[in-house]
Order: C-alpha cells, then structure tokens, then sequence
C-alpha cells in the first residue's frame, strides 16, 4: 500500500513518541526515551495515582469525597494500564503497524480502494471527533472551575499543602493537576482512537474479501486459484485480528472495568448535587464522554463480527454450482471455516467487544465481574500459582509475544537460582569428601545433598523443555476438555478442591521443616549451620557465622519453593488427567439404547467425539509423562538416600538428652519427604486405576441394540481402551504407583537395617 495505512497509527504514534512509548534504535536515543518514560510515569502517572489513593482513605467517612476520588481514580487506573500495556507490547506494536502495510491486505481494484478509502476516512473522522469531545470536556472540567470558583481544585486529591487557596502551594498543586490530566486526556485519545482504527482497518479487509467473494469465477483466473487466494487472505485477515485481541485485550477490558466504577460514581454522584450546579455540570460533561469511550470500542469492534457473519452468504452467492466437484468440495470446507465468527476478545474469552457488551456496562446494576469462562477457570487453579512461581524463577518459558528485556530478565533470574543449586552442590560435595572417614557425618551431607540433587534436576529439566511444557496449560485450557453435564462438572470441582487443598498442605508442611531446618541450630547455642555444608571460614566468630547462617538459608528457601512448585504442579496435572479419564467414563456409560435409525446415527457420533476424546487424554498422558518422567525418577531414587540417613539419624538422637527439638525436626522432614514421593505416586496410581475401567464401561452400554456399524466401532474401541494408562519412569518396566511407593519405603528400610547391623 506504500504506507496509505499510516492514516491508521500515524497521528496516535505520535502521542505515544511524546510519553516516549515507543522503540528506539539509535542507542542515545533509548537512554533518553527510558528516562522520559520515568519521568512521566513517576511524577504524572504514578505520584498523581498515589495522590488519589492518599485522599480516598483519607475521607472514608465522607461519601462525597470518596465518589468524587474515584470518579477519577478509576479512569486514571486505566489510563496508568495503557502506559505500561503500550511500553511492554512497544515492539510487537511496531511490528503490527508494519503488518499493516503489507502486499496481504494490498487493495486491487476500483471497488476495493473505494472500501479502503472509505475506511480511512471513517478512522479520520472518528479519531478527530473523539479528540475534540475528549479536550473538551477536559476544558470543561478545569476552565470551568477555574472561571466560576477557583478556591475549589479540579478535582478531588490529597493536598500535601496546608496552605489556603491562593498560596503558592495550591496554585502549584492546581497546575499539576490540570497536567496530568491533560496527560491522561492524551494518552486516551490515542489508545482508544487506535484501537477504534485498527478495528476498522480488521473490517475493511473483511468487506474486500468479502467482495472477492462475490466475484468468485469472474476472473480470468481459474476458480481453484482465486479460491486458494481467499482463503490465504482469510487467513491472514484472521492472524491480524488475534494480534490485535493479543496486544489490547487486557489495556480495554481494563477500561471497561473501569468504566463500570466511573459511571457508577457519577451516577450516584448526579443523584446527590442536584444543587451544586458547578459540580453536577462537571459530572454529567465527563459521564457523556466516558459513554462515548466504551461505545466507540464496543461499536467498531462489534462491526468485525458483523462483517465475518456475512461471509459465508458472499461465498454461497457465487456462481458455486456451475464449478466442477473438486472446486464445490473446497468451497464447502471454506464455507465451514467461514461460519466461525471474527471476534476480539476480552479478558473473558466468552465475551467479546460489542454493543451488547456495551449495553452490559451501561446497565450498570446488571453488569459482573470479567472473569474467565467456567471451564478455563477451574483449569486455572490446577497450575496458576506454581506457574507464575516458576516464571518469576525464570524456569517457565516466556509467551512468544515476550519482548527482549523481558527474556533477559528471565535469563538473569535463571541464571540466579542455578548459582545458587550449583554452590550448595559444590559445597555439599565438598563436605562429603572431607568427612569421607565418618559415617553420621556423610549420612547428615546425604540428608540435604540428595534433595538438592533432585532439585537441580527439576531445574534443568523444565528449562530444557520448557517450551514443550508450557503447552500442558493452553491444552488444559482448551475447549477439548471442557465438561459437558452437570455430573463432570462436579467431578473437575471435586479435583480443584482437592489440589488447592493437597497444595497448601504441601506448602505448608515444606516450609515448616526448613523453617524448622534453620532455627533448630539457635537452641544449640548457634554452634552449628542448619546445613552439612563445606564451611568457608571459622564458624567461631560470630560475622563469619551470621554470614554462613544467611548464605544458608538464601539458598534453602528459594529451592523449597521449588520443589513446593513443582510437586503440587505434578499432583494437579496427574489430577487433572484422572478427572479427564472419570469423564470419558461417563460419557462411555451415557451412550444409551438405539431405537432407531436416528438413535444409531446419534450414539454413531457420540462414538466418534469419545474416540477422539481418548485420543487427546493420551496426548495429554504423554506431555504430563514427560514433565513428571526425568524428575520424578531422581526424585524416587534421591528419596531413598534420604529416607535412610533419616532414619539412620534418628535411630542415633536420644531424647534423654536434651535433643527432642532434632527428633521433631528429622521426623517431620521424612514425613515430608514421604509426602513428596506419594504426591506423584498416588494420583499416577489413579490414572491406571480409572483407565482400566473404560473397556468396562464401553462394554457395559446398551450396545445390543445398536447396528452393526456401531457394533465393530465399539469393538475397535474396546481393543484400544484394553491398555490402561500408565505413567513410566526412565525405567519403561517401572511406573509410578503406589506399588513404586511401597517399594522405596521397603528397600529404604532394607538399606537402612543393613547399614545399622554393618556399623554396630
């Protein structure tokens, strides 16, 4: 287009430019940028949020303060989101205005550049007049108060001045207020008239092809051509609105919350000045203006859907019947793909930007809370915790969105946690050679020494594959494992439950052990570390000692959590697996008698979707398998080394003398590292368990009734579901099950007779 789509980003561009937002690529220039970003964000953004927050508590008792903060509060809330949201994505936005200007969405033709260019006059027209009502109820707002009573400030904030009205320190005060929200003004008109351009920009694309369409055989080209070229254009018209619904989801589902507070206050706000002719002028200015914001995202973005609709009714208005089989096959697998409506999206993936969203938030008293549909929510609390855990250790692999400062952050906090393993490794090998002489004292190095080792491992292993594994959480999420009745929606609830409860019993009793880890050395009289590790220097002096004591428990809390993460996560995903298995269970059993031929063909589908269903839990088997494989058999094997030196250790601590707060601590850490292994070996146990019933249950329906062609699907199925699922350690002819945990416990105790009778 040679750059004819600049008239969709160009003038908002240049906003974001002022407020340094955007990328720079000569290095002066970045330096620069950032410290214009601090700048604004700190004293305009920030400091002006903090004011508005300050004077909210500051008149929890008086209504009318509190309503006239958040009436500004909460647009200054989305205004600080746009910021960040805008700073974070700056590369990703560049490249989607450059994505713009591509040959894809290339305008060819009369009729096409008159859609094109009515479009970029629709974005002109709405990007002037929204600029123009946002300044002027801004103007409103502060000349208003100003002209007709300038003892009163624009708007209601915490005034760290005690002097009156007409002191230097209110006009200051005064001044800073009408910046900041001339900046907040600002970046509002840009934010919400680029949006507005790019959902107009996602429509236009839709009307030409939609044109195309039309003229479907028209062309001198053949119709396999022209229909491949469509789809192609579908596709890419398809890529860009999920680019679009990736970078400004949350930014404006953040203002449509906040909308809801601002209209809100101000409606409660009019109903209580019907008197204060100043005030209720102000109010009414800033609730037309607010109605104006939602109703022109909510508007344009609503157009993309009508649009999409329309598609298919283009397609099937071509000359379709005249073109040969092949032609007429993929237009109708075209036509199929087209039926699935263009939508951007809000945080809630149910919900999407229209006026019917925008009649929601007008009804205020009608309108709840954004959340995340009932499926995607409940798959949430199976991981969301220990994920982000994970990513703030910079183990979990980033979203392909993720900018390059924020990869090197999370390379630097990888980089951090590996230190860290790797010292306590070393210094743990250390002290086992120079104590190569002593039996208890080698035992005490193995009791820290093996779980660490097991740690390390985890580390390693969910760097390594990490991207692999982060696709556990987006097939968790998806729409293939969703519950379909009732009874499944009781049995994913019942699993929910019992992993919060499994994760904070877990995280509870880990961080009590090295809570204990740490403070039984204090009742020693502090002449000894928590851990068997190589001491650096003299722990007779109390510096030396306190700077060990610190190093020590540094590196022990980060890794507890860890193992914390990591375990409770496993105990979801093999959870999630079971309740997935329990469902299919269901299903099998729900298929029903066949009455008819209608009957047959329902329990014929019903037949295929649970065999495709199958097919997805094993994909899933297999990712679960490959996150738990690698450490769950370290951990297995590392669990007997400690298993043994506990037990070894508490077989020589006598309570009689004195040493009852050690036999607490080295019992409750083998509780917990019981704990640990049964975690991963029970749920595994139930996955086989439920599994093995599933050729039970297809067998156990009314299939005697069906016909034939049900009868050997049913056949197919049961020869398949005859293996149940299993989950293997690195030893394929070993799984993990409870008949794994017996026998650690067993052969841990073996060791541990053995090794008593040698030493006495």
């Amino acid at each position: 287009m040679n750059k004819r789509a600049e008239i969709f980003y160009k003038g908002q561009t240049f906003i974001f430019n002022i407020y340094s937002l955007m990328p720079q690529e000569q290095r002066w220039k970045r330096i620069l940028n950032e410290i214009n970003y601090l700048h604004v964000m700190g004293f305009w953004v920030l400091l002006f949020d903090l004011l508005l927050v300050v004077h909210v508590v500051a008149n929890l008792n008086n209504m009318f303060e509190i309503v006239r903060a958040i009436f500004v509060l909460a647009t200054s809330a989305g205004h600080t989101t746009k910021l960040i949201s805008i700073k974070m994505n700056n590369v990703a936005l560049q490249q989607l205005f450059e994505r713009l200007d591509d040959e894809d969405f290339r305008a060819v033709g009369a009729e096409e550049l008159a859609i094109f260019a009515a479009a970029c006059e629709t974005t002109r027209k709405a990007r002037d007049y929204y600029a123009a009502l946002s300044l002027l109820a801004l103007a409103m707002i502060l000349i208003s108060q100003f002209v007709l009573d300038w003892s009163q400030l624009p708007v209601g904030t915490y005034n760290p001045f005690v002097d009156g009205p007409g002191s230097a320190g209110y006009w200051l005060l005064y001044c800073y207020q009408c910046l900041a929200l001339s900046t907040s003004c600002l970046t509002n008109i840009a934010f919400d008239s680029l949006c507005c351009s790019l959902f107009i920009f996602v429509k236009c694309q839709l009307n030409i092809l939609a044109l195309r369409l039309q003229h479907l055989g028209k062309a001198n080209t053949s119709i396999d051509v022209q229909l491949r070229q469509c789809i192609r254009y579908h596709m890419a018209i398809v890529d860009l609105a999920e680019n679009i619904e990736r970078l400004f989801c949350q930014p404006i589902s953040m203002q449509i919350f906040c909308s809801v507070l601002v209209l809100t206050a101000n409606f409660y706000a009019i109903a209580m000045l019907s008197d204060e002719k100043l005030a209720l002028f102000k109010f009414v200015s800033y609730q037309a203006c607010m109605l104006i914001q939602i109703f022109m995202l909510c508007y344009f973005a609503g157009e993309i859907i009508h649009c999409s609709v329309g598609l298919p009714h283009r397609l099937y208005d071509s000359n379709w019947m005249d073109w040969n089989r092949c032609d007429r096959r993929n237009v109708l697998l075209f036509m199929q793909r087209l039926h699935y409506e263009l939508r951007i999206r809000t945080i809630n993936p149910s919900r999407a930007f229209d006026l019917a969203l925008f009649g929601s938030v007008k009804s205020v008293e009608k309108w709840q809370t954004f959340s995340m549909n009932q499926h995607q929510r409940v798959a949430a609390h199976f991981y969301k915790h220990q994920v982000w855990y994970l990513q703030l250790l910079g183990i979990w692999a980033l979203p392909s969105s993720a900018t390059d400062q924020h990869r090197r952050w999370h390379l630097l906090r990888f980089c951090l946690i590996f230190v860290i393993l790797s010292g306590m490794l070393l210094l743990f090998a250390m002290e086992l050679v120079s104590s190569i002489s002593n039996l208890r004292a080698i035992l005490r190095v193995f009791f820290m020494f093996a779980t660490e080792m097991s740690c390390m491992t985890k580390l390693m292993h969910l760097k390594l594959k990490g991207r692999k594994l982060a696709g556990l959480v987006s097939m968790m999420e998806s729409s293939r494992f969703a519950t379909k009745s009732e009874q499944e929606q009781n049995l994913m609830e019942a699993g929910r439950v019992s992993v919060v409860n499994l994760r904070n019993l877990y995280g509870v009793s880990s961080i009590v052990t090295a809570t204990l880890i740490l403070v039984v050395p204090c009742f020693a009289g502090c002449t000894e570390l928590p851990l068997s590790m190589y001491e650096l220097c003299s722990i007779e002096g109390r510096a030396c000692y306190w700077v060990l004591f610190l190093t020590h428990a540094i590196s022990l809390l980060p890794t507890c959590c860890l193992n914390i993460a990591f375990d409770s996560v496993a105990f979801s995903l093999l959870t999630y697996l079971r309740v997935q298995v329990q469902m299919l269970v269901l299903r099998l059993q729900k298929l029903g008698p066949a009455d008819g031929p209608l009957d047959n063909q329902r329990i014929n589908r019903e037949l295929r979707e649970c065999s495709a269903y199958y097919n997805n839990i094993v994909r899933l088997k297999d990712l679960v398998e490959m996150f738990i494989r690698v450490p769950g058999s370290v951990q297995l094997m590392c669990s007997i080394l400690v298993l043994v030196s506990n037990l070894y250790d508490m077989s020589t601590i006598s309570i009689a003398n004195g040493e009852a707060i050690y036999m607490t601590k080295t019992c409750i850490y083998q509780l917990v590292m019981l704990l640990q292994i049964f975690i991963i070996c029970y749920p595994s146990n139930e996955v086989t368990i439920h599994s093995s019933r599933l050729s039970h249950s297809v067998y156990m329906s009314q299939w005697t009734t069906w016909d034939k062609r049900n009868r050997q699907i049913i056949l197919l199925m049961m020869q398949r579901l005859g293996s149940p699922l299993c989950l293997r350690t690195l030893n394929p002819t070993f799984t993990f099950s409870l008949e794994a945990f017996g026998s650690i416990v067993n052969c841990s105790y073996s060791y541990f007779a053995l090794l008593k009778r040698v030493n006495s």
